[in-house]
């Protein structure tokens, strides 16, 4: 079944995820589709800009825990290792695209849904979403690069904060924090959102394709990757374990 579907406007296009069910968490075969429609949006050198939404009710509601290929319990170390960094090679090929990239969230962006949208360069908030990041609370470590971006866009104790009392963030609150960009009416993310990118996209490609690496390359650069797929998968052992 196909859950990533690409509507393609001029240079603009809307790639819309849609698990169909299981509030579109993230599953193995999810992360795979999209990652591998990432890989087709760098190489298309006529697309500038990109608007990256979920359902019209749910952007993500995160990881499907009950996913066994995302966690391979009976596989050895080096294979879990492997399948639970999938999540980090998604959202290092959305964060490295060249296009200006905004999420249209509504709904909920928890866990790894939410790590999609702030891979994205921006976020536009509809009125009714929100986001949450529980994942210290269910003994695991913020990993897929969520950390980094998280404090970058946030700050460390705000980041702190939203992890360790596993709050809530309505969209209102995440524009004034800084964790989205824009508030849009209910419903109305995609449309604002593909606005914006259209007035961005009156850019010439390659300038603006230079100037998002260069800015990239000195605030949003991942300072965690050397480590944090090794501290998913110990956390996950050890809650494994504990359970």
């Amino acid at each position: 079944m196909k859950m990533v579907e690409i509507e393609r406007d001029g240079a603009l296009c809307v790639v819309r995820y849609d698990r169909g069910g299981k509030a579109n968490a993230l599953s193995f075969a999810a992360i795979e589709e999209l990652t591998t429609v990432a890989a087709g949006l760098e190489a298309d050198t006529t697309l500038k800009a990109v608007v990256l939404t979920g359902t019209p009710t749910r952007f993500s509601a995160g990881v499907d825990l009950a996913d066994a290929d995302l966690w391979r319990p009976d596989a050895d170390l080096a294979a879990r290792h492997r399948a639970m960094a999938a999540g980090g090679r998604l959202i290092e090929r959305w964060r490295r695209l060249p296009q200006v990239v905004i999420a249209a969230v509504e709904g909920p962006a928890i866990g790894g849904g939410g790590i999609l949208a702030m891979a994205a360069d921006f976020r536009v908030a509809g009125e009714g979403a929100f986001f949450r990041f529980p994942e210290v609370r269910l003994g695991m470590t913020l990993g897929w690069g969520g950390l980094s971006l998280l404090v970058a866009l946030v700050g460390p104790t705000r980041a702190k904060r939203l992890l360790f009392a596993d709050e809530t963030v309505p969209a209102a609150a995440a524009v004034e924090m800084g964790l989205a960009d824009r508030l849009a009416p209910q419903g109305g993310a995609v449309e604002m959102a593909k606005a914006w990118a259209l007035e961005m996209a009156r850019c010439p490609a390659l300038p603006l394709a230079m100037t998002k690496r260069a800015v990239d390359a000195e605030s949003r650069d991942n300072w965690a990757a050397s480590y944090e797929a090794d501290q998913f998968l110990l956390s996950r052992m050890m809650s494994e374990k504990a359970g």
